[in-house]
């Protein structure tokens, strides 16, 4: 990973930390939350 990269994954932890987020960020709560957002933006399309 270059330092950019690394820096904005530091700011993303940080900012999950920082609210307590982590519980919510397991694999099969991430992939439907992608899977729902992903649902709303093809929508706009259709």
């Amino acid at each position: 990973m270059n330092d950019s990269l690394k820096d904005l994954t530091k700011k993303i932890v940080e900012f999950r930390d920082a609210r307590n987020w982590k519980q919510f960020h397991r694999p099969k709560d991430m992939a439907i939350s992608i899977s729902l957002e992903a649902a709303e933006l093809l929508e706009v399309f259709q």
